[in-house]
């Protein structure tokens, strides 16, 4: 009796699938497909995703999901598109900001901001290549020296309460940080405690904060954000289940002012602002989220930026990448990104004619090409313009990225 209830229904929400197709003609072929291979029925999970895709994938692309691909189907040709239904913010403009006053101390900028430079130190000359997001192939990537976005961090270093009491403290310890950024090269700017805003590697330069790392704006997809991106921390230490708050009212103004700077000078557009947990990969076993920095809590709008929470991950559109559970056990806010990736995974496979597996194998093999042809950085490099160049000290051989400072942890524990 028990098994003939099951039958009954999975042959019940086959029917209600089938209900929800329109046209005849797909109707009948996924009725065939149901029918034919008795182990599709027996996972509800995977019915779960076909009837999600029956009822979001634009029409055109419903036959192709449930026609079956060839034992061996040649390699198709994978074009990635826009994902769908999101607003980037691409289009909000930055303020013009400019450079007013400097001394050997510090910089003073137009919307009156201050960045002190006795910390700044050269590193390798910024060159780097991207890759055109529409492309079937990585091919020749475009060599490029400007900056082409802002990855926020924290420094997971240690703290002292931060109280009128402990200022000497606080003023030790910030001095500390400062000091290990600079050897190791870590950071391009670090926003202190008291909101005081530090160069630390010019601007011009390579500064080892993104480790593995993907992102992609409109046109262009890009690996190794150390060479393409700026990294900027603040100083601040992740409580475990505490995400928000982590920033005090005056690094946030801080943030805010050299946000529009750097955004002013290189032109970079609102969705190439993130955070470390954002863009982070780990390409030894195909799973985001290696570092966590920034994984929740981020405060967009406070620094003048649109929530770029919400924007779908590349690392799994575009390159394949897989996830832990724990981003939804958690209540992420990359939840949603992950999820309007996997959409687009899906969207992908049918346009291709393939499973979702198969397609996800492409764009893995995809990513290591690119990520092979990122790693052959072209040299030398022009020397950039001279109002982009920071002072600095002679470039001295940067040690290996480490993180040292900043704790690399499972998403359960990092406070998501």
């Amino acid at each position: 009796m028990a098994g003939r209830t099951q039958n009954l229904d999975r042959r019940t929400q086959v029917a209600w699938v089938a209900s929800h197709i329109a046209n005849p003609v797909y109707r009948l072929r996924f009725l065939r497909a149901a029918t034919a291979d008795a182990s599709w029925l027996r996972s509800r999970s995977r019915l779960g995703l076909w009837v999600l895709c029956t009822l979001l994938l634009p029409a055109p692309f419903v036959p192709l999901l449930f026609t079956r691909p060839p034992s061996k189907p040649e390699r198709p040709l994978v074009r990635v598109s826009a994902p769908q239904g999101v607003t980037s913010g691409a289009t909000t403009q930055p303020v013009a900001v400019w450079q007013v006053d400097s001394d050997r101390d510090a910089e003073i900028y137009s919307n009156g901001l201050r960045i002190g430079v006795r910390f700044t130190v050269a590193g390798p000359p910024r060159v780097y290549r991207v890759f055109a997001r529409n492309s079937a192939a990585p091919g020749e990537g475009v060599v490029r020296f400007q900056p082409a976005g802002i990855v926020f961090h924290t420094t997971e270093s240690c703290q002292a309460p931060f109280a009128e009491q402990e200022t000497p403290a606080i003023e030790r310890l910030g001095e500390a940080l400062l000091e290990y950024v600079q050897r190791n090269r870590s950071y391009h700017y670090v926003i202190d405690r008291f909101g005081r805003v530090y160069r630390v590697v010019a601007e011009s330069d390579v500064a080892f904060h993104a480790g593995h790392s993907v992102w992609a704006d409109r046109d262009w997809l890009y690996l190794d954000l150390n060479r393409s991106f700026l990294g900027v921390a603040f100083e601040a230490q992740t409580s475990p289940g505490h995400a928000d708050g982590l920033a005090s009212p005056a690094q946030l103004r801080a943030a805010a002012m050299l946000t529009e700077m750097l955004r002013s000078r290189y032109h970079i557009a609102a969705e190439d602002c993130v955070t470390h947990a954002q863009v982070s990969v780990n390409p030894s076993n195909l799973l985001i989220g290696y570092h966590t920095d920034w994984a929740a809590g981020f405060p967009f709008g406070a620094v003048g930026l649109p929530d770029n929470y919400q924007l779908a991950l590349p690392s799994v559109w575009a390159f394949g990448f897989g996830y832990d559970p724990v981003w939804f056990q958690s209540g992420s806010p990359l939840s949603a990104a992950i999820e309007r990736a996997e959409l687009e995974v899906l969207r992908g496979a049918a346009a291709a004619g393939l499973r979702p597996a198969a397609y996800r194998r492409i764009l893995q093999k995809r990513f290591r090409a690119a990520q092979a042809e990122a790693r052959a950085i072209p040299s030398p490099s022009p020397p950039p313009p001279a109002d982009t160049r920071s002072p600095a000290s002679p470039a001295v051989p940067p040690a290996p990225f480490r993180a040292a400072h900043k704790r690399t942890r499972r998403p359960a524990h990092a406070g998501i």
